[in-house]
């Protein structure tokens, strides 16, 4: 049996020993007896302290000290190890989009009787049993992974396991790419305070953007971005549709979205004055003078200003997403040639 806090069990012992000693130190009543010419002593409290061989009370003495010694186990949280564990594991597979069926085999080879076992795609699922079966079957499937669902999970499944172990190990199975972390994950994993072992697999093979601009302006800001990403973009991989709008979305673009297709609405700025601003998206960063344009929904956030108000958003929208950029380049100037811009705009037009 191990401790957890073993500072309470020395408060207890420094309690229990004052105890013992205002017990043998207290002073009592001698007992009184009728004296004739004690009527001319001034009436007073009379103590004196003696000393005796033997204790009196012990049992009082014994129970005293016996709950200020409970006490203080009870709150230095006693934990009993079986069968020489001190170690538990919990490990966390990535059957999303991004993973293939590598994963579940170079989980099946770390995972041990007595693990916990979290599989996540968008969202986590704790295995609590058959987990050599559930790992046997699993095979990747079309939804985007999500790295913080997750780490909530696999630190449920550590709570659960923690009276049997002194520690807990995090064993992360995926090919942890960018579309799986998000902006609350770097937060929940300092929640973990155990080690955490990250198995790198294969990635699936990427999506390619096939990027559409619906503008009629032939100087359109946003058109030698996107050439530039066509110039750059994989010959190889899955291609997915992105329609960038500039006017409000309209009904033909949620049906779009609804077949699968990412629409982007990227509102054109309106006016010749904007300020120096830096943006951020995924592992982006821009700094130039930029206009702020307006939001209208909400959705999750995939680009934040320098102050961390939203710069774009998203949300699902049957088979595909409606996206809102609002990031504006001026009409002057270089900014959308630049190659951070570029970034930028391969991060907010990914699929």
């Amino acid at each position: 049996m191990t401790f957890l806090a073993p500072l309470w069990l020395a408060l207890a012992g420094v309690a229990a020993a004052g105890v013992v000693a205002l017990h043998l130190i207290a002073s009592r009543r001698p007992p009184s007896a009728p004296f004739p010419t004690a009527r001319f002593v001034p009436e007073g409290d009379a103590r004196a302290v003696t000393r005796t061989a033997r204790p009196a009370d012990l049992l009082l003495l014994a129970i005293r000290a016996s709950a200020l010694l409970l006490l203080g186990a009870a709150f230095a949280r006693p934990v009993l190890r079986l069968g020489g564990v001190t170690a538990a594991r919990v490990v966390v597979v990535d059957r999303s989009r991004s993973a293939l069926a590598d994963a579940g085999d170079s989980a099946r080879a770390l995972w041990r009787p007595g693990d916990g076992l979290v599989l996540f795609d968008s969202s986590a699922r704790r295995i609590i049993s058959a987990e050599a079966d559930s790992l046997r079957h699993m095979r990747p499937v079309g939804a985007r992974g999500a790295l913080s669902p997750a780490l909530i999970a696999a630190i449920r499944a550590a709570r659960a396991i923690a009276p049997r172990a002194d520690s807990a190990e995090l064993i992360l199975v995926s090919p942890v790419t960018l579309d799986e972390v998000d902006s609350a994950t770097s937060v929940i994993l300092a929640q973990w305070r155990g080690r955490i072992r990250v198995i790198r697999t294969a990635a699936a093979t990427p999506v390619v953007p096939v990027v559409t601009l619906e503008s009629s302006r032939p100087d359109d800001g946003l058109r030698p971005a996107i050439a530039a990403l066509a110039a750059g973009t994989a010959v190889s991989g899955d291609r997915a549709i992105v329609r960038v709008i500039r006017h409000p979305p309209v009904a033909s673009d949620s049906a779009a979205a609804l077949e699968g297709s990412a629409v982007v609405h990227w509102p054109e700025a309106h006016g010749t004055d904007p300020h120096a601003s830096g943006v951020w998206a995924g592992n982006v960063t821009l700094v130039a003078p930029l206009w702020s344009l307006p939001l209208a929904g909400t959705g999750r956030a995939v680009a934040r200003w320098a102050d961390g108000r939203p710069a774009a958003f998203e949300r699902a929208f049957g088979r595909g997403c409606m996206r809102t950029v609002g990031v504006g380049p001026p009409f002057a100037g270089d900014v959308a040639l630049q190659p951070s811009f570029v970034a930028l705009a391969r991060q907010l037009l990914g699929p």
